[in-house]
């Protein structure tokens, strides 16, 4: 019993601490902040009722965020129109500090919005959380290719979209870059 509690105790901290940013993914997949909050509230509950049955050997924060998207796309099911609960706002992405001069994050924040939500959780996941490809595909629970098409896909739109962008020099990182992760991909 004293074990069970411990262990319990361990988990809500793990959670806690990936709070922000499992907030940050929910606001990015439903589009506003009120619908993140009762999303991730529906999440939570789920991941600690499961407590310790994550499965060993895998790394909590995977399974955190595995467990929110897919509680995202039950939700999204659910809907009479899931295809509208895909928009977002471009709010959403933007920082809470303003910038003096030319402010990009705005710039930035509005090609997230108007992403697809598949693009945007993937480049999120990838560049703004810092998982790798293949934790992306397995929190979104994709294949590995197509979230590195997706995350092409995402980038491509930064591209051309955002004229401040040296999208030479861009392109030719991108290019390098998915040749790598092919290359490791098999």
């Amino acid at each position: 019993m004293a074990q069970s509690k411990r262990s319990s105790a361990t988990a809500r901290t793990k959670l806690i601490t990936l709070l922000p940013r499992l907030r940050r993914f929910a606001i990015l997949l439903a589009g506003d902040h009120d619908s993140a909050d009762a999303l991730l509230r529906a999440a939570c509950r789920k991941i600690l009722d499961k407590g310790d049955s994550f499965q060993q050997g895998t790394a909590y924060d995977l399974q955190a965020f595995s467990e929110l998207h897919g509680q995202w796309l039950s939700d999204l099911r659910a809907q009479e129109t899931p295809i509208s609960q895909g928009q977002c706002d471009a709010v959403a992405f933007e920082p809470g500090v303003k910038v003096k001069g030319k402010n990009h994050f705005c710039e930035i924040a509005e090609i997230l919005a108007r992403m697809p939500p598949q693009q945007r959780s993937a480049v999120l996941l990838v560049y703004g959380d810092g998982f790798s490809y293949d934790e992306a595909a397995r929190i979104l629970q994709t294949p590995l290719q197509t979230v590195i098409a997706r995350v092409s896909r995402a980038l491509g739109s930064f591209i051309e979209r955002a004229d401040w962008i040296d999208s030479t020099r861009l392109y030719g990182a991108k290019v390098e870059q998915l040749k790598q992760i092919n290359r490791q991909a098999g």
